[in-house]
């Protein structure tokens, strides 16, 4: 949204960086169980449906290397996204602005054709 809206690259370098920050929370979350989204899990029996899990208290703690590879395929397809993304506005951007620049164009043109008298000449 913000590359469609023609925000300054600074402005989406900081979204970019705040979406990974994000995704560093949840990994660490993940890893360490701290707490942050105790208040919004609500534990079941299907919960541990295969015997995974082995903890006192639902959701359990996840291994630091899934955690990490889960992070990087996050963080790549985000980061991927956003430069692909960035691209595909720039080429949207400059086609738009080439269009109004012929329109102004044609615009111009109408304006003298329309001042022209053939009689006169």
């Amino acid at each position: 949204v913000l590359l469609v809206l023609e925000c300054h690259i600074r402005i989406t370098f900081y979204v970019v960086a705040l979406c990974l920050f994000w995704l560093i929370v949840v990994a660490v979350e993940r890893v360490q169980r701290f707490g942050m989204f105790d208040s919004i899990f609500v534990a079941s029996d299907q919960d541990d449906r295969f015997g995974i899990c082995d903890c006192e208290t639902l959701p359990c703690k996840t291994a630091f290397t899934e955690v990490a590879g889960s992070f990087m395929f996050q963080s790549a397809v985000f980061i991927l996204d956003s430069i692909f993304t960035r691209g595909f506005a720039a080429a949207v951007l400059s086609e738009k602005n080439r269009i109004l620049a012929s329109i102004e164009t044609a615009n111009r043109i109408a304006e003298s054709l329309s001042r022209f008298d053939l009689e006169s000449s």
